[in-house]
């Protein structure tokens, strides 16, 4: 059950059953049918799924075995749980938990307050008790005379393809997903920041039959680049309608972020542009966008993690000593400290065990290098001994049998900031389909994936080059002024004017806090962040995923959370 348009649902007959595909694929019914014509049993739909562009839910049931499975980036989710004997899946996780009147997992809610992000498995856990989540690059199977299970279909590509021959795949994979979008015309509107990731979507999607409006938010901070480089590129595209949207046209970050958790299923950072996003979308959709293309997941894909050096080291030393020589001349790491870094051959499960004690330690330098399975995860000053508590006995538990998404620290850090990437960007097109806007996301789609992950990490990442794999794919498709931009925008300081613009709101919010009634924070360190004279310091997610969970926790019933009495936003 579901609503979609029309060109969201192909469904096909299988031998003793049936298929469907949900969401963006151009593959027509008669093309489906085709396929699925060589299909006997659900493991068979593995070669199926492979041939599909798009990002989608795939459907499928054979005879009394049915399968349900997301896309590998964590865009496309699939929850589930049982009600009587009845096995429920959504891509939602709140749809599962009303049907089984699910209450909210306050051990699991102590884990979204973990900045920058909770660590992989807790990052796939479901905040409600008794829903489960399925990992991407697996499928959920329902048997009518087993229990669900989880079975894996999909595993990130080696990274051993050389630069110069996978360019080319990368290009045709992009092209193709650009134009599942395009084809069938109308308005559409695509980011236009000035990056090289979404100034190549657009220029994709310039050459298709769509009317293409242009899109770049200018910053507050007289000092970034974007505007600069999306008009050289809106020039570049000749007639492109590029619309520039200043400061004042938009809401500042944090504007209502009380309420910004209505429609959300689970908590998470958006909550800060959530009125900005809304805004947007609905001027978009006033100028007759039916759809809006934006470049989110370029920066995982086409890119590696500072942990591949660490993978580059055992498998090419050669070339890491050079890298280790650039890195070090430009971020000055101490020569000592990257050794000891390099040294460092813990397992996935040593080192989340480790995670555990370090919850608290003060965050390391901005200057040392940090080679490991993962970010330097902490609880900020405000949460309570309880939510302390919490967070080490599920990383205790989950040390016992984790492992890692890949087998070299460099490809599990690239899979992680991807599901990291994919769950934000699917808030984000929530939060603008409720606006009337759909969003869609071509790095995130499984063929782009498998296309960039297959390029040798040291290829991917070098100190010499800026994201070298899209500029060697975007070659004779994108034009070279454009593909010559080294920087990148921040936005760290509208993150500041925005928090302190946002100081009444926030007051108002600290006043009665569901998070510190539930134990979890201290009200009084909160305000002290929030409101206080001196700017505040501590990396940007570690207040946005609490503030996150207090929106989230608001808009939820007091049946699920589990106060008979209520709760009073």
């Amino acid at each position: 059950m579901g609503r979609w348009a029309a060109t969201e649902l192909v469904t096909a007959q299988l031998p003793g059953g049936r298929v469907a595909v949900i969401g963006c694929c151009p593959i027509t019914a008669t093309g489906l049918s085709a396929l699925a014509e060589r299909v006997r049993t659900l493991a068979d739909l593995d070669r199926l799924v492979t041939g599909l562009t798009g990002s989608f839910h795939l459907v499928a049931a054979i005879d009394s075995q049915v399968r349900v499975q997301g896309s590998v980036s964590g865009l496309r989710r699939v929850f589930h749980t049982v009600v009587g004997q009845v096995t429920i899946a959504a891509d939602r996780a709140d749809v599962p938990a009303a049907l089984a009147g699910a209450t909210v997992d306050e051990q699991r809610l102590a884990a979204q307050l973990v900045y920058p992000h909770p660590p992989h498995p807790l990052t796939d856990g479901c905040l409600w008790h008794g829903v489960e989540t399925v990992g991407n690059g697996r499928y959920l199977l329902i048997d009518a005379d087993r229990p669900p299970r989880v079975v894996r279909w999909w595993r990130a590509p080696e990274p051993v393809m050389p630069l110069a021959q996978a360019a080319p795949v990368v290009a045709q994979a992009l092209v193709a997903a650009v134009q599942a979008r395009t084809r069938a015309g109308g308005t559409i509107s695509c980011d236009l920041s000035g990056g090289l990731d979404s100034t190549s979507i657009c220029f994709l999607a310039a050459r298709g039959t769509s009317h293409v409006v242009a899109v770049t938010q200018v910053s507050t901070n007289p000092g970034h680049d974007d505007a600069h480089w999306a008009r050289r590129a809106a020039r570049q595209l000749g007639g492109l309608e590029h619309l520039v949207l200043d400061t004042g046209r938009l809401p500042r970050m944090y504007a209502d972020v009380g309420n910004a958790g209505a429609g959300a299923d689970e908590p998470h950072i958006t909550v800060r542009d959530h009125a900005c996003i809304t805004s947007m979308a609905r001027l978009l959709v006033a100028r007759g966008s039916r759809l809006h293309l934006g470049g989110m997941g370029g920066d995982q894909v086409l890119h590696a993690p500072p942990a591949y050096l660490h993978t580059t080291a055992w498998t090419h030393p050669r070339i890491a000593a050079r890298h280790l020589r650039a890195r070090r001349a430009v971020s000055g790491w101490p020569l000592a400290a990257t050794l000891r870094e390099l040294a460092d051959r813990r397992s996935y499960p040593r080192w989340l065990t480790a995670t555990g004690h370090d919850l608290t330690a003060p965050a390391p330098d901005r200057g040392m290098p940090h080679l490991s399975w993962g970010p330097a995860f902490r609880v900020p000053p405000w949460a309570t001994p309880r939510a302390l508590d919490a967070v080490r006995a599920l990383l205790h538990k989950a040390a016992a049998t984790a492992a890692p998404l890949a087998s070299t620290r460099g490809q599990h850090a690239t899979l992680e900031d991807l599901r990291n990437v994919g769950y934000l960007t699917r808030h984000l097109a929530g939060i603008m389909a409720r606006a009337g806007l759909p969003l869609a996301c071509p790095f995130l789609d499984d063929r782009v994936v498998e296309a960039c992950l297959a390029v040798r990490l040291h290829e991917r990442a070098t100190p010499w080059r800026f994201k070298p794999l899209i500029v060697e794919a975007m070659r004779d498709l994108v034009p070279a002024a454009v593909l010559q931009r080294t920087t990148k925008g921040d936005f760290s300081a509208d993150w500041h004017t925005g928090l302190r613009g946002a100081r009444a709101h926030l007051a108002g919010l600290l006043e009665d806090l569901v998070l510190a009634r539930r134990g979890l924070v201290d009200a009084d360190a909160l305000r002290a962040v929030c409101l206080g004279l001196y700017p505040y310091t501590l990396p940007m997610p570690a207040l946005d995923r609490t503030l996150a969970c207090e929106a989230w926790l608001r808009a939820q019933t007091p049946t699920a959370l589990g106060d008979t009495a209520g709760v009073a936003p």
